[in-house]
C-alpha cells in the first residue's frame, strides 16, 4: 500500500506543479479561465458529487435503506438536469463563486450574507472530508488518526494552493475515473463472489455470496428498491428538497460550471455528469446491498466488501480510489470557499486605474499570494476542526439541508427572473437557513406526527423562504 500510496502522491504533486505553471492571475486561478472542456468540467462535476458521504455513506446506509441507497445519486442526477434550464442565465450573472451571482440578481447585501454562511458550513464539509481520509489511510496503512489527517489535508491543499482551479479541474478528472473504476470493479467481484472468499467474515456473507446478488435482499431481508419501510415516497421527497436542490443550486455546482469556455460547454458537461451518476447510482446501491449482507463490520462497509472479496494483490489500488473518492470533494469544497472569503475581502477585483502593464501584472501577483494565503488558511481551520472532532461526518448532510433551506429558493427565484428587495432576499436565507437547522437538531414529539416534526420544520423553510421573496417582490425584471 505505502508504494501505491506513493506512486499516487506523486502523480498529483506532478499535476500540481504542471498546473501552477498556467496560472497568471485570478480569473486562472479561480476559473481556470474559462477555458475548460466539457470533459473536464463533467469530471470535475463527477469527482466532486461522488464525494465521501455519496459513496462511503451510502454504502453505510444499506442495513437500513438496502437498495433505496440509489437514490442518493439518482436525486444528484436529478437535480443536475435540473440546472440544464437555468444554466444559461446562471452563467452569464456568475463570474467565480456563487456570491458573485447572488449580487447580480439581488445586489450587495445578499451578497454578504451568502459570503458569511456558505464559508463557515463548506469549511465544517472539508474538516469531514478530512476525518474521513484520515480514517481511510488509518485502515490500509498503519498511520496515527493524527499523522493520517495531516497528510490528507497537506495534499489536498497543497495541489488546490499550487494551481488552484487548474488543479483541481485535472486532478478531479483523474480521481473520477479511479472512483468509477474503483466502484465497477468493485461490484464486479461482489457480484461473482466465489462463497470461499467470504466465509471468513460471516456465515450471513457466505449464504450472501452462494445465494447470488439477485438473491441479496431475500437472504438477508434486506428493504428493496425503491421504497419500503425506511424509505417512503416522502422520504425521497425530502431526499430531493434538502440534498437533489443542492445540485441545482449549490455553490461547488456553480464553481464548476462557471469554468466552462461557454453556456453551451457547461450545459453539455451537466448533462454528461448527470447521465453518468445515473448508472453509477444503481452500482452504489448494489453494493449498499451487499455489503449490508456481511452483518456486523468494523469500519466502512465499503473497505469491509473490498476486504471480503478482492485478492490482496488488489486491496491496495481500491483502497486509492476511495482516496479518491475523499479528496475530489475535499479539493472543490476548499476553492470555493476559499473563493468566497476572497471575495469578502476585494481579493481578485480589478485594479481601478491600472493601465501600465507591470502595475496590472504586480496586482495580479498580490491577489495571487492573498488568495493562496487564504486557501492555506482554510485548510488550516479545517484540519484543526477534524483533529478536535474526529466524528462529524454526518455535519455533510447538516450543511447541505442547512444550504438547501437558506439558498435553494432565493437562487432559484432569480434565475427565473423574478426580482425581490434585497432586504426581504436576506430574511429569507436566513429565516429557511434557521428552520432548516431547527429541523435537523428537532427532536421527535409524541403521537404519529410529531415523529415528523423536523421534517415538517425542513420542508416549512423552503415555504416560509418562498412567501418571504413573495412578499418582498419587485415588479422589475432583468
Amino acid at each position: 500500500m505505502n508504494i501505491a500510496l506513493i506512486i499516487y502522491l506523486v502523480v498529483l504533486v506532478l499535476i500540481a506543479v504542471r498546473s501552477a505553471r498556467r496560472v497568471k492571475d485570478i480569473p486562472d486561478f479561480f476559473v481556470a479561465r474559462k477555458g475548460a472542456s466539457a470533459k473536464a468540467v463533467a469530471g470535475s462535476l463527477v469527482a466532486t458529487i461522488l464525494g465521501g458521504s455519496a459513496v462511503i455513506g451510502a454504502v453505510d446506509s444499506g442495513t437500513r435503506l438496502g437498495g433505496a441507497a440509489s437514490w442518493f445519486m439518482l436525486t444528484g442526477a436529478l437535480g443536475l438536469l435540473a440546472l440544464i434550464p437555468f444554466a444559461s442565465r446562471a452563467y452569464s450573472h456568475g463570474k467565480y463563486a456563487l456570491p458573485d451571482l447572488v449580487e447580480n440578481l439581488y445586489g450587495k447585501g445578499p451578497r454578504l450574507v451568502a459570503s458569511i454562511v456558505i464559508p463557515i458550513a463548506w469549511t465544517g464539509i472539508v474538516a469531514a472530508q478530512i476525518i474521513a481520509a484520515a480514517k481511510l489511510l488509518m485502515t490500509f496503512t498503519p498511520m496515527s488518526y493524527t499523522a493520517a489527517a495531516i497528510t490528507a489535508a497537506a495534499v489536498f491543499t497543497g495541489y488546490t494552493l499550487a494551481g488552484g482551479q487548474f488543479s483541481i479541474l485535472r486532478t478531479d478528472f483523474f480521481q473520477a475515473c479511479l472512483i468509477i473504476v474503483g466502484l465497477l470493479v468493485l461490484a464486479g467481484f461482489a457480484l461473482f463472489a466465489d462463497a470461499s472468499q467470504v466465509t471468513d467474515i460471516t456465515q450471513t456473507a457466505g449464504t450472501l455470496a452462494t445465494a447470488g446478488a439477485s438473491d441479496a435482499a431475500s437472504a438477508v431481508n434486506i428493504p428493496p428498491f425503491p421504497f419500503h419501510a425506511n424509505f417512503t415516497p416522502f422520504d425521497l421527497f425530502l431526499l430531493i428538497l434538502t440534498y437533489g436542490t443542492t445540485y441545482t443550486a449549490g455553490p461547488d455546482i456553480f464553481s464548476r460550471m462557471f469554468c466552462a469556455k461557454d453556456v453551451a460547454t457547461a450545459k453539455k458537461a451537466i448533462a454528461a455528469a448527470a447521465c453518468t451518476l445515473i448508472p453509477v447510482a444503481f452500482v452504489i446501491g448494489f453494493l449498499a446491498v451487499y455489503g449490508a449482507g456481511l452483518g456486523e463490520v468494523q469500519g466502512a462497509r465499503i473497505t469491509a466488501i473490498a476486504n471480503a472479496v478482492f485478492p490482496p494483490a488488489l486491496i491496495p489500488l481500491f483502497a486509492l480510489a476511495l482516496l479518491s473518492v475523499v479528496l475530489s470533494s475535499a479539493d472543490t469544497t476548499l476553492l470555493s470557499s476559499s473563493v468566497i472569503i476572497c471575495g469578502l475581502f476585494r481579493i481578485g477585483a480589478d485594479p481601478k486605474g491600472a493601465r501600465d502593464p507591470q502595475t496590472t501584472a504586480g496586482a495580479a501577483n498580490k491577489s495571487l499570494l492573498k488568495a493562496r494565503a487564504i486557501i492555506l488558511l482554510n485548510g488550516i481551520v479545517a484540519l484543526l476542526i477534524a483533529l478536535v472532532f474526529t466524528d462529524i461526518i454526518g455535519t455533510l448532510l447538516l450543511a447541505l439541508a442547512v444550504y438547501a433551506g437558506a439558498f435553494t429558493v432565493p437562487i432559484l427565484w432569480g434565475l427565473l427572473g423574478l426580482k425581490a428587495k434585497p432586504k426581504f432576499v436576506a430574511a429569507a436565507i436566513i429565516a429557511g437557513g434557521a428552520l432548516a437547522l431547527a429541523g435537523k437538531f428537532c427532536p421527535a414529539l409524541p403521537g404519529a406526527l410529531g415523529a415528523h416534526t423536523g421534517d415538517f420544520l425542513m420542508v416549512a423553510a423552503f415555504i416560509v423562504n418562498a412567501i418571504i421573496l413573495a412578499i418582498g417582490r419587485e415588479k422589475k425584471t432583468n
